[in-house]
């Protein structure tokens, strides 16, 4: 690879400073229990790991996950990847570790029960591979189907619930989870239940029958349901599934200021409200209502460019707009959306990412029910430790403290046994709602917001006016945004099983890219162009992998958009240490003329969109020493790194 610049910094033992929102506050549905004291250690030998890159492979696949989720067999030594662009898994040799090579690929040919839509996660135990289909009508039915690691055989599949998005083997290997997203479909009209499936592996996979799988779901929480008093107030519910679709009597005038549109009824709409304008040519956009006069409805402000109205209308006149009303709700067992599963070292639970309904469900393994489900709350970037760049016209680095309130809502999860006790750590990347039916995303600058923080800041694009709040079950009687709230929290954080925060690792993620990038921090991931993602979500950490080498226990936290692999050592939760952060991404690299316009390889700017990781045991390694398995979604790139252990003094 031709790299004109390699960024790799091994930053040791950080004294940055990382607090911990709210956590003076019992977090809603979980209990305040604090974790034990760490014993002493300081007489036992003590080792500090480094990640070295050794191994790279590339698919040559830009922007179209041609690597994300990875999994790997140490009985064929081989890496398993989902290449989401050719609906495979790609199967490479990693015998050398150094040069991995691509073997064969599995594909959807044995597939038959349903139509195959695509592959989204893979998951390998003692030679068994289990892949994660979904239906080609994503709303309907997928299934898991099971495959030989040795020669890519196939041996069944059977079916699961919508959108199977996550499959992981417990520790064991003698039970398999899928995490059923059950997203809703782009008109917000079908919405099928999100659910967690397990299966019985204990009579082999090719007798595997429906006696054998257990989908656990979360009716019993909806209202009038057998446990809906459980279900935390601060659990995001807020789907518009059941909403009032409208359509157009007269075309809209593209100029108009305000904005009108002229329906067949809107008998059923107010001032304040909010829809969503469905555009064929162009974004959905949500609009709030000023006034109705019959079936006129004039809108607070004039037509967001990006509703390309003028496109639509000469494209499908009239026919190519739907106005779709928030007036929907889906129920709690339609808008929980499973993201991810992390089983407890003692495989008695199965902690779940709920990551747009920003909490988790803690599954009990034995009696194959859920336990409860936990809210995360919000961290305060007001306060000390957890400053945040907060825009991206602001004309580089500006970390500071803002009244602002990140919602967690992770999307990997992981989970450790410390001392005996179970630890979830979580990366905390946030994820907004947008479809054709439903846009919940909204700039503070363009929100109407109550009295009760509204400040001349939430207007100025330098400040706080660009980053995104959430209309989603946020908004007052009169259609105000009621909390300032923002999508993700920009962090790792560590959470005791009973449900308390632990540690949040605060601003160092935008921090320390900012030491080591300089104006290039807060990069997006299809260009370089630095500070572009101040007002979205940050660094956006999305994966969360543990290791554990004797009795110490580390953490590694990819970071979605910028890129590049964060390391701490977390064996005192409580006070986990920085260690390194290793990015291999070329900052000057023209990637959008070069590659994504251009003949340059996929690869060719470094790794891009860190999605998957699997941290290999040296035990189970091809070489005498540990190994990190990543999957780079936007470069399509299979990286392996080295776990460098060093003994300390």
């Amino acid at each position: 690879m031709n790299m004109k610049k390699l960024l790799a910094l091994s930053l040791v033992s950080s004294a940055f400073l990382a607090a911990c929102a709210d956590s003076d506050q019992d977090i809603p549905g979980m209990s305040g229990v604090q974790p034990e004291p760490q014993p002493d250690t300081e007489d036992k030998k003590s080792v500090t790991i480094s990640l070295e890159q050794i191994g790279r492979y590339e698919s040559d696949i830009f922007d179209d996950g041609g690597a994300e989720i990875v999994s790997y067999d140490k009985t064929s030594q081989r890496a398993f990847v989902i290449n989401a662009e050719d609906a495979t898994v790609d199967v490479l040799n990693l015998s050398d570790p150094s040069k991995p090579a691509k073997l064969g690929t599995i594909d959807d040919t044995d597939i038959t029960a349903i139509s195959v839509g695509g592959f989204n996660s893979v998951s390998v135990h003692s030679g068994l591979v289990a892949v994660a289909v979904e239906n080609d009508d994503k709303q309907a039915k997928g299934h898991v189907a099971f495959y030989n690691a040795s020669d890519l055989g196939f041996i069944t599949s059977f079916e699961v619930g919508a959108l199977p998005d996550l499959v992981t083997f417990n520790r064991s290997g003698d039970t398999v989870l899928v995490a059923n997203e059950g997203e809703p479909n782009d008109a917000y009209d079908d919405d099928p239940e999100g659910s967690v499936s397990i299966i019985d592996l204990s009579v082999g996979a090719v007798n595997v029958g429906a006696a054998q799988v257990t989908t656990v779901g979360f009716s019993d929480f909806n209202v009038g349901g057998s446990r809906a008093a459980e279900l935390p107030s601060d659990v995001r519910i807020f789907g518009n599934f059941g909403h009032t679709e409208l359509s157009l009597t007269t075309a809209p005038d593209p100029d108009a200021d305000p904005a009108v549109l002229a329906v067949n009824d809107a008998s059923g709409v107010s001032a304040g409200d909010w829809l969503t304008l469905e555009a064929s040519e162009g974004d959905p956009i949500n609009y709030q209502v000023a006034s109705v006069a019959g079936n006129t409805i004039t809108l607070s402000d004039d037509f967001d460019g990006d509703t390309e109205v003028q496109d639509t209308l000469d494209e499908d006149g009239m026919g190519g707009f739907v106005v779709h009303l928030h007036d929907g709700q889906s129920s709690v067992a339609q808008d929980l959306e499973p993201e991810y599963i992390a089983v407890s070292e003692d495989d008695t639970k199965a902690f779940v990412s709920l990551q747009e309904n920003n909490a988790i469900a803690v599954i009990d393994l034995a009696t194959k029910t859920v336990d409860r489900i936990a809210a995360l709350g919000t961290k305060d970037h007001s306060q000390a430790g957890n400053e945040l760049d907060a825009s991206d016209k602001d004309d580089g680095v500006n970390i500071q403290a803002w009244p602002i309130k990140g919602m967690y809502m992770p999307d990997t999860v992981a989970s450790v046994t410390i001392n005996g006790q179970n630890y979830v750590l979580t990366a905390n990347e946030g994820d907004a709602r947008e479809y054709d039916g439903f846009v919940e995303e909204i700039r503070f600058e363009d929100a109407p917001r109550a009295a009760s923080f509204d400040s001349a800041d939430f207007d100025d694009e330098e400040k706080l006016g660009r980053i995104a709040t959430t209309i989603g079950g946020n908004v007052d009687a009169s259609g105000n945004v009621k909390e300032p709230f923002v999508f993700g929290a920009r962090s790792f954080s560590i959470w005791s099983e009973e449900g308390a925060l632990v540690y949040d690792s605060g601003s160092d993620f935008e921090t320390i890219t900012a030491n080591v990038l300089g104006d290039d921090f807060n990069n997006d991931n299809g260009e370089n162009d630095g500070d572009s993602r101040s007002d979205a979500k940050g660094p956006e950490p999305e994966t969360v992998e543990v290791a554990t080498l004797g009795e110490q226990h580390f953490a590694f936290v990819g970071l979605e958009r910028v890129g590049g692999i964060m390391v701490y050592e977390i064996t005192d939760p409580t006070a986990p240490k920085h260690l390194q952060y290793i990015n291999n991404r070329d900052m000057d690299y023209n990637i959008a003329d070069d590659i994504d316009d251009g003949a340059d390889p996929a690869g060719a700017a470094g790794d891009l969109g860190p999605e998957g990781f699997e941290f290999i045991p040296e035990a189970d390694s091809p070489i005498d020493a540990p190994l990190l398995l990543v999957g780079n979604e936007v470069s399509g790139t299979t990286t392996i790194y080295k776990v460098n252990v060093t003994e300390v003094e």
